[in-house]
């Protein structure tokens, strides 16, 4: 009986519902903390389950923002971290250097940690001068907006990825009602392997489709581009990039931006081939630049 101990544990440990969950990834990429003191950090679920727990942030020996947290399968989420002012204060100490920390386990699973540290954005300590002497209003001229709140006379936008507009990200501008991106921004995107290892990846890919892209009208355009995602061999290959729901209201436009791409590989020690579909979307709104 001893001698079939060893075989029985090891093929429990091969059975895919004890298998541990891989740890979720953050995004490395600096979020700036709007007037209201809420940062929003992308983070991805690799699994194939969802998982549960706490996010955490602290600068230097100070506990800051606390939330729960719930990823979906094999997902890319954003997650909305909330700062008061005094976590603000200990933020400028570190100029805005922190360390974000997840705690996550699936149903029944064990715990999983993921941590990055990050650079936040802090938004401008401008002192407001309540009792001090009024600022004269500037007389309007061509390129500022009217009283009435009608747009400025310019046809440059600056975009705003996600939906909480804390940071500017791109660039544009709008003629005859289509949009030419000046500056491009990134796009969250998954790859999967179906097939070989079943490995998966988060990457921020180049948005590099400058357009027209027509304002009210879902958009496609199919050119060659460069992914930096790992499970892609490197150089140009065919890329999908969309623009859908882009609308223009009340002085501001909105939409998302979209990327798909694919790929395969071939392994020589078992002759098999296995094949990579990456995708991946994001919103974003703009103003008028002025």
């Amino acid at each position: 009986m001893r001698a079939l101990l060893p075989l029985t544990v090891f093929a429990v440990l091969l059975l895919p519902g004890v298998a541990l969950a891989a740890p979720a990834k953050i995004s490395p990429r600096a979020a700036g903390v709007s007037k209201a003191g809420v940062a929003k950090v992308e983070v991805a679920n690799p699994n194939r389950y969802v998982l549960r727990g706490t996010a955490t942030v602290a600068a230097g020996r100070s506990k800051l923002a606390r939330r729960t947290v719930r990823l979906g399968a094999l997902s890319v989420s954003t997650l909305a971290l909330r700062f008061d002012q005094q976590d603000l204060t200990h933020l400028r100490h570190t100029s805005g250097r922190a360390t974000m920390t997840l705690r996550l386990r699936r149903s029944g699973g064990r715990t999983t940690t993921a941590r990055r540290k990050l650079t936040l954005r802090l938004p401008s300590t401008a002192p407001q001068n309540p009792g001090g002497p009024s600022t004269p209003t500037p007389p309007a001229d061509s390129n500022s907006g009217g009283a009435d709140g009608t747009p400025p006379a310019s046809n440059r936008w600056v975009g705003r990825m996600g939906t909480d507009g804390a940071y500017d990200d791109f660039e544009f501008t709008v003629e005859g009602g289509q949009m030419q991106i000046t500056r491009p921004t990134t796009v969250p995107v998954y790859c999967f392997e179906n097939g070989g290892s079943h490995r998966s990846a988060l990457s921020f890919e180049l948005f590099d489709a400058p357009g027209p892209w027509i304002l009210g009208t879902d958009g496609v355009i199919n050119r060659q581009g460069i992914a930096v995602n790992q499970l892609v061999h490197g150089g140009e290959r065919a890329i999908t990039y969309k623009v859908t729901g882009a609308t223009q209201a009340a002085g501001r436009i909105s939409g998302s931006f979209g990327m798909s791409f694919s790929d395969s590989r071939y392994d020589p020690f078992t002759n098999t081939i296995s094949f990579i579909n990456c995708s991946g979307t994001q919103s974003f709104e703009a103003v008028p630049a002025g």
